[in-house]
């Protein structure tokens, strides 16, 4: 379902106050102290470890507090235990290379179904064939929209899915790029039940600052995100998690390799590794730091007193906004399974007059970011600051 016209504010914009300033202040920093002596200190231990002189001159770089102060804040973004891991990469796409590799080594069989994001999927298929393993694809979209299945047949029919095709690894988006909110927690015990998982892959990148990670967090052994959706960074950097005990010793092996094992093809993830243990070995490749700064400005908005509000009852949204045109209906899953984003579906009578530039002009007047696609279908992405 190829999008015609593709603009979410989630996605693409909305960039919070506070990584405007970093990124604007590190531009300028690049620009007129490209060599300071403070700057690795300044990389290490945060914006507080800069002189006066420093700090006076480059203000909007106050939300940096060094690669473990950032780690640290991610975590508490995600409500993950102190204990677990975080990873920061140049791309998402790194970590989905990383956990596919680590998934591919305890695991023959993975379930994935129809709402991956295609990429990840093109990926994991990629290192599935690389491994002489596999890949097994479920359809879920049509039942779960159009059929009104329940958290109970959604987890039941992966759970029979699962030990049908002898899988013992699984993929799974916490919410889909339509809006589809999966119950993970309800599908890894299902599964656990009946079959052994030996590796759960979870893809979070339009969970993290939407929804609550904490089924996610129980279950996963690799939850994957990014901070230019819907954490407001507008750059990207790929954000990896993991820290549970069946899985942790292998991921770290492959994160920071020794001898003559292949480290992970990422020059930010290199970098950051090694500036977080205090030993750069000054031979990695050149990485790119702005995304860096504009995901700490963004964490630290988002950790800020009543910067995040629960989440909204997506028919209150809908009242708030004037009736959609004629011919559209609210297309949505079961409440359980709701996130900020809904789907319009266009009416087959009127299929001929869908103009995907007005709905998407019109809905974005009303404050809201808006997907068209050529089948009749529109997406709406609710804010985090809906009054």
């Amino acid at each position: 379902m190829p999008p015609l016209l593709y603009l979410d504010t989630a996605r693409l914009g909305q960039m919070t106050p506070a990584a405007k300033d970093a990124q604007l202040d590190f531009v300028r920093l690049s620009a007129e102290e490209p060599s300071s002596l403070y700057f690795e200190q300044f990389l290490r231990d945060g914006f507080s470890a800069w002189s006066d002189y420093y700090q006076g001159r480059f203000a909007g770089l106050r939300t940096w507090t060094g690669v473990a102060g950032l780690k640290h804040s991610i975590r508490r973004l995600a409500g993950a235990p102190d204990g677990w891991q975080v990873l920061l990469a140049s791309r998402s796409l790194s970590l989905v290379q990383l956990a596919s590799s680590c998934m591919f080594r305890v695991c023959r069989n993975v379930l994935a179904t129809d709402l991956s994001w295609p990429t990840y999927e093109r990926e994991i298929e990629a290192k599935a064939r690389l491994t002489s393993n596999h890949i097994t694809t479920v359809p879920l979209r049509d039942g779960i929209l159009n059929r009104g299945w329940t958290v109970n047949d959604v987890a039941s029919y992966l759970a029979a899915a699962f030990t049908e095709h002898q899988c013992d690894g699984l993929f799974l988006p916490a919410v889909d790029h339509l809006g589809i909110r999966l119950p993970v927690r309800d599908i890894v015990q299902r599964i656990e039940r009946r079959s052994e998982l030996r590796f759960c892959f979870i893809d979070a990148a339009q969970a993290f600052c939407q929804v609550p990670l904490d089924d996610c967090l129980t279950v996963a052994d690799f939850i994957v995100a990014g901070s230019h959706k819907w954490m407001g960074a507008y750059l990207p950097t790929g954000i990896g998690l993991f820290g549970q005990r069946r899985s942790r010793e292998m991921i770290e092996r492959r994160v920071r390799p020794s001898g003559n094992d292949s480290r992970p093809d990422d020059p930010l993830l290199h970098f950051t590794e090694q500036l977080d243990a205090g030993q750069l070995d000054g031979h990695s490749e050149t990485a790119n730091l702005t995304s860096l700064f504009a995901c700490a400005g963004a964490a630290a908005d988002n950790l800020r007193p009543r910067a995040r509000k629960p989440l909204p009852i997506l028919n209150s949204c809908l009242d708030m906004l004037r009736r959609p045109p004629n011919g559209w209906k609210l297309v949505q899953p079961v409440w359980e399974m709701r996130s900020r984003i809904a789907l319009l579906k266009r009416g087959r009578k009127h299929s001929r007059h869908v103009n995907p530039e007005s709905i998407r002009l019109a809905w974005l007047h009303a404050g809201f970011a808006v997907s068209a696609y050529g089948d009749g279908t529109v997406r709406l992405s609710f804010p985090q600051n809906l009054s």
